[in-house]
């Protein structure tokens, strides 16, 4: 499954995305939107998703001064605007696509089968695959991890905790992008900026006071809006 970010200062323009995102539910998961370019460049290096869509014209930096400003530009960049006389620039800018808006359903799809067609993303796994492994660099060493044991990660400044069954707790020099893109996505969900959560250590989806996913240790890590329904159609399906 392709991992996404939007960036359009117009909520209207998030909105019809991800409505999009959610009719090619199995090819494409949103896992972050920005209305504000500043924040949009923090979640692309963060996240390190698989592909971006770009607004061009926004009031503080357009989209193709943000690109200048990413360390990180090992992704599909999709540009969305409704202004035709930008598609040589993008061109430049080593675009994959440049949609149009309004966006037409048609179109959004054909561009995110053309992306998996040479992306040739893996599907998403059907049950857990207890012969996967995770590392993790110690101080004396290497530690590989089941992944079927871990029950979340979280997001701690450039460090990562892992929480495991039995109690058993880990801190790893990584970010959590760099391990969102070690774990299989069939039983990973990231459910938060700071948040990846093992589907199958779920026990309830709490909607009070906030959005939080109790797991089996029970712990409650935070369940961004914006991905609530895209959590709860994952959990349908384990």
């Amino acid at each position: 499954m392709l991992r996404a970010i939007i960036i359009d200062d117009e909520e209207a323009g998030i909105e019809t995305l991800k409505i999009l995102a959610a009719r090619n539910t199995g090819s494409i998961r949103i896992v972050a939107t920005a209305s504000r370019p500043e924040e949009g460049i923090t979640l692309i290096e963060d996240y390190k998703p698989d592909v971006v869509f770009l607004d061009i014209n926004m009031p503080s930096m357009s989209g193709f001064e943000l690109l200048e400003k990413l360390s990180f530009r090992d992704f599909k960049l999709i540009f969305t605007t409704a202004h035709r006389e930008y598609a040589l620039q993008a061109i430049k800018s080593k675009a994959f696509d440049y949609l149009l808006k309004p966006i037409a359903d048609a179109d959004f799809t054909a561009c995110i089968s053309e992306i998996l067609s040479v992306c040739k993303a893996p599907p998403l796994s059907v049950k857990q695959d207890p012969n996967l492994f995770i590392e993790i660099q110690v101080k004396d060493g290497v530690i590989f991890l089941k992944q079927k044991d871990i029950i979340r990660l979280e997001a701690s400044r450039s460090y990562t905790a892992l929480y495991l069954d039995n109690r058993v707790k880990h801190i790893a020099s990584k970010n959590l992008g760099d391990f969102e893109a070690q774990l299989d996505p069939g039983t990973f969900f990231r459910c938060h900026k700071s948040h990846i959560i093992n589907l199958y250590k779920v026990q309830k989806f709490v909607n009070h006071d906030g959005l939080f996913a109790l797991m089996c240790d029970d712990s409650m890590p935070d369940i961004s809006k914006t991905l609530k329904e895209v959590l709860l159609q994952r959990l349908k399906k384990i």
